[in-house]
């Protein structure tokens, strides 16, 4: 038997006397990019241990019976077995558990805690759990409910809240664990006297009040959303995401669709899990907005620590952004430094108002929006009746990622104020000298990419020149919030698409704000790092949307 010539050496035998130098080099430069396409193809090793236990539970003896809980677990065990995983207790691919009693579910739970011990501190874990669930009405967390649950909870049925899930498998010693809870809404009565057990860290959350042994309408899995209030104490390297899969005082159908959703994006390459749940969370909500009787809108509790692993690869893009809540935008640190605020004297385009450059430091870092407020974000501020409807630019441009225009000053501040109550944290407008600092990017040119501007670099009235710049023709609306590369700080169109309003006064009354960055209406000029637009509070503009910042905690990097 010859031997195969290995990739990248000239053939042999017969086809190597037929072929020439050229022909020869060819077909070694064409076996060379086949074996690079075939790596790239390859999926990526993942190089901590992956553990995995799916329980969907149906056949309930005191609870309406759930018919799509098996097909939930199915979807998800395949898509968790691509993506490297593990079975939590038996040796080889992660099956499904089904219909699992009391106690049942505890030595399910006990043998996924052992097998993430002995896999070591970089073990990943996931739980993922289909069936009905608890929003206990006095101890503020959520629970599972094995089949053989009665309506009245016992001591030992308390061991399966989400507090004590959570604070069992990070004993556990894994780095990052990831709880899925696919469950329905039943507020049920505790026994006496027993003990909260706190999330990690002594984390507290509070349920909406109801009233005991209420029960969701037939078809559905709904669930109490937690609110976060107080940081997560962990070991340093230590994580966890808590996915929930539908929010406060709303239902998780019993129709599989966020089982479906969930397997796709656990598929979907170069994403990290935040963003792989986020994704799920938005593409749920929106499926569900097509059936105002049906509409869910999944939620988590966030506490990953550092860079959060990959189901199947990793985006170098992703890396270093955030979120704080399921409707929170995408958010980067934005380091201390000094920032070069207002513009040259000679600067072409240069107004008035604008100061003489000069370096202006900024001490403490802060988070800013990876990209400009969407109309999906906007939309979910509205549903929960916070901010009002706006007239947008879905008709010229149906992407969900075009940025919400037509603002004012109040409708800015009322999206903030919404965000840090679904939050708990401190969101805001950013000041001038924070949105200038941010988008220069260490930069003192006109634009963060320097002192040119082209239609390939910013969505602007492309028919307007600057400086001799190329013209094209007017597009005429704003283009989705990541269409261009981002800058320096890994932020995305700063420059052009909408104006970003911000909390510098535009007046002396204060009765006007600076707007910044310009639009796709604007010319190149309006786009320039140094340009301020005053714009009156109550001025609703086709082309006015925003950007958010927040304050840094103490623990958190760049502060």
């Amino acid at each position: 038997m010859s031997e195969r010539p290995e990739a990248g050496a000239e053939p042999d035998g017969v086809l190597g006397s037929m072929l020439g130098p050229m022909a020869r080099t060819v077909l070694r430069l064409t076996l060379l990019m086949l074996v690079g396409l075939v790596a790239m193809a390859a999926p990526a090793q993942a190089r901590e241990p992956r553990i995995a236990l799916v329980i969907a539970n149906g056949a309930y003896t005191q609870f309406d019976p759930l018919g799509a809980t098996g097909v939930d677990g199915d979807r998800v065990a395949s898509a968790l077995n691509a993506a490297g995983f593990a079975d939590a207790g038996a040796e080889g691919a992660v099956q499904v558990r089904r219909d699992l009693n009391l106690e049942q579910m505890t030595a399910a739970i006990a043998a996924f805690k052992a097998k993430l011990a002995a896999a070591g501190p970089d073990a990943f874990g996931v739980l993922y759990y289909s069936g009905h669930g608890a929003a206990l009405s006095t101890y503020g967390d959520v629970m599972m409910l094995p089949v053989d649950a009665g309506r009245t909870l016992d001591t030992g049925t308390t061991s399966l809240t989400r507090a004590a899930l959570t604070k069992a498998l990070l004993g556990s010693g894994a780095k990052n664990v990831l709880i899925i809870l696919d469950m329905c809404r039943n507020v049920l009565v505790e026994p006496p006297l027993q003990p909260v057990v706190p999330p990690p860290g002594g984390e507290t959350a509070r349920p909406e009040a109801a009233a005991a042994g209420e029960i969701g309408p037939d078809g559905t899995k709904g669930l109490r959303r937690l609110v976060r209030q107080s940081d997560v104490q962990l070991r340093p390297d230590q994580g966890y995401l808590v996915a929930f899969s539908t929010s406060a005082d709303q239902f998780a159908f019993d129709n599989g669709v966020f089982s479906r959703i969930l397997a796709e994006e656990m598929r979907r390459p170069q994403q990290n899990i935040a963003d792989a749940l986020k994704r799920t969370s938005d593409r749920v909500a929106l499926a569900a907005m097509k059936s105002d009787r049906n509409f869910q809108k999944p939620t988590f509790d966030y506490g990953l620590q550092g860079e959060p692993p990959c189901f199947v690869s990793c985006s170098a893009g992703g890396s270093g952004r955030f979120y704080d809540c399921a409707n929170c935008p995408y958010m980067r640190i934005v380091p201390a430094g000094n920032a070069f605020i207002g513009s040259p004297g000679s600067e072409p385009g240069r107004g008035s108002d604008e100061p003489l450059q000069r370096e202006h430091p900024i001490p403490h870092g802060f988070a800013m929006g990876v990209y400009e407020v969407t109309v999906a974000e906007w939309r979910a501020c509205v549903r929960d009746k916070a901010c009002r409807a706006v007239q947008d630019w879905s008709k010229e441009n149906p992407n969900p990622l075009i940025p919400v225009t037509g603002l004012d000053y109040a409708d800015a501040q009322a999206f903030v104020a919404w965000l840090s109550v679904q939050s708990g944290l401190p969101y805001r407008l950013p000041t001038g000298a924070e949105w200038e600092y941010a988008d220069r990017g260490g930069t003192g040119t006109a634009f963060p990419w320097g002192d040119e501007i082209t239609p390939s670099e910013a969505n602007y009235d492309q028919t307007a020149s600057y400086r001799g710049s190329t013209t094209a023709p007017y597009r005429g609306y704003p283009e989705a919030v990541n269409a261009y590369p981002p800058n320096a700080f890994g932020l995305y169109q700063m420059n052009g698409n909408a104006w970003e309003i911000t909390a510098d006064c535009g007046n002396a009354p204060c009765s006007a704000h600076l707007a910044r960055g310009g639009s796709f209406q604007s010319t190149p000029a309006e786009l320039r790092s140094a340009n301020l637009f005053a714009v009156s509070d109550t001025k609703r503009r086709g082309d006015m949307g925003l950007r958010v910042v927040r304050d840094l905690r103490p623990d958190e990097a760049g502060n």
